[in-house]
């Protein structure tokens, strides 16, 4: 995977995860379901763009 795929697909990644987490809020899911979502989400996400940055050259 060359590095404008993956950032094509961590973009897209993160949009997802963003409108998923705004549509269960809207719905009014919450507690601790909600919340361990975001924080696995956003562990998940995360740690992918941060890979990538290691991963991914600078030139």
């Amino acid at each position: 995977m060359n590095a404008k795929l993956s950032a094509r697909v961590l973009i897209a990644l993160s949009m997802i995860y963003g409108i998923t987490v705004g549509v269960l809020a809207m719905l009014g899911v919450g507690g601790t379901a909600m919340t361990t979502f975001i924080i696995v989400g956003a562990i998940v996400v995360g740690g992918l763009w941060a890979i990538r940055g290691m991963l991914a050259g600078r030139g």
